[in-house]
């Protein structure tokens, strides 16, 4: 039957009026069944479901049915054109072509669900360990999340394209030529993805954390997929790609948990050994008894005869992991130590030489040689005065020369 017979009012019609109105036509019904469709699901399965979920405590089947909005749209547009093909007599071609289109749009219309549900439920540390028995570090679940994403895309369009009629397996074949060359030509931005997927798993910073590598000091401000920027200590800001730190040696000094406080105290050699004795003992009792300070390691103890000094090394561990912590308790027990050695009367040494003349000269038989070897000689200069031409083939006397 042919749109003409289901028109009568189209036979009254001049012959192009009556093409064009049989052009639209099936346009204006599919039209309309889309928008009749979307009401029925609107009216009929969205509304009575949302009040459904809405009774429920949880938040994710009402973000599920939300999700599937777009996609249960996209699927009325595929069946309307089921609809309209099978109410019009078209023309084979276009009847193939129309439900080719209307096969592909479902499929697509299926993937593009999963991946709304996939947004809303995505990976999650708890519900994955439960499934998997593996723990994953949060930070790496946008990584995770988007591989996913990209290969549930992927996969749809594989089975989109195979409804279109395309060869799958050449296209595939073509984009594996493509996809060498793409890697080789980016193998550096694979590499700094991978150095990110081992720094959110291995976890050796994080955001905030002070690190020291052969090529930059200072702390972590973001981690991102290709590099990492790290604020050095003068303020500059450091790229460094994710690949190099991967392979690189990282010191953490945020890990900390304690600090070690390691000094030597050089005391002078008018110390009498009764003053050292009570000295090392204050200073031990001191430390052990200092709050945020380990008794058990405390090490205080006279070690070494210096050259111009006697030393007493001090070694413990403080437990207070940030530096300007650490610094304030380190000034705080370094005032304590001054005053238990100016209360015990002894000197803090510095470095120095002493040097001791076993025989003086007789300073008065010089000072007669002197007189003596400048009367011998008047024309010879006196301190202040300028020197005398001198001819230029005899050699200078030397200064201050006697005759024997």
């Amino acid at each position: 039957m042919g749109q003409v017979d289901l028109l009568p009012l189209l036979r009254d019609q001049p012959v192009f009026i009556q093409r064009l109105i049989i052009d639209i036509f099936p346009f204006v019904v599919a039209l309309l069944i889309i928008l009749l469709l979307r009401w029925l699901l609107t009216a009929i399965l969205l509304r009575p479901l949302r009040a459904i979920v809405l009774r429920s405590p949880s938040e994710i089947d009402d973000r599920l049915v939300e999700a599937s909005i777009s996609p249960l749209r996209l699927a009325v547009v595929g069946f309307s054109l089921f609809l309209v093909t099978e109410i019009f007599a078209f023309d084979v071609n276009v009847e193939e072509l129309a439900r080719m289109l209307a096969r592909a749009i479902l499929v697509a219309s299926v993937f593009f669900a999963i991946v709304c549900w996939f947004d809303v439920v995505s990976l999650q540390p708890t519900a994955f360990r439960r499934m998997t028995g593996w723990t994953i570090p949060e930070r790496l679940l946008p990584f995770l999340n988007t591989v996913v994403k990209f290969l549930i895309v992927a996969l749809g369009a594989i089975f989109v394209l195979q409804e279109l009629h395309f060869d799958v397996a050449a296209l595939i074949a073509s984009l594996g030529v493509v996809g060498i060359g793409i890697s080789l030509a980016s193998q550096d931005t694979v590499s700094n993805m991978f150095g990110f997927a081992a720094i959110v798993s291995d976890n050796p910073f994080k955001v905030g954390d002070f690190i020291k590598t052969p090529t930059v000091t200072g702390i972590v401000e973001t981690v991102g997929v290709r590099s990492t920027r790290v604020r050095q200590l003068d303020q500059a800001l450091v790229t460094v790609p994710n690949n190099l730190l991967t392979n690189a040696v990282v010191l953490n000094w945020t890990r900390l948990e304690k600090r070690r406080l390691d000094a030597t105290l050089n005391f002078t050699y008018n110390t009498s050994s009764e003053q050292l004795r009570a000295a090392v003992g204050e200073i031990r009792e001191l430390l052990e008894n200092t709050e945020d300070i380990d008794p058990e390691s405390v090490i205080v103890h006279f070690v070494d005869f210096d050259s111009s000094s006697l030393n007493v090394r001090i070694i413990c561990q403080v437990l207070r992991s940030d530096w300007r912590e650490f610094t304030a308790l380190k000034e705080s027990v370094f005032l304590e130590i001054m005053g238990i050695v100016e209360r015990l009367g002894i000197d803090f040494a510095f470095p120095s030489r002493s040097i001791y003349i076993e025989s003086v000269p007789d300073n008065k038989k010089d000072t007669d040689q002197i007189l003596r070897a400048m009367q011998a000689q008047p024309d010879s200069p006196t301190v202040g005065d300028d020197k005398p031409p001198q001819d230029p083939d005899q050699p200078p006397a030397a200064a201050g020369s006697t005759e024997s």
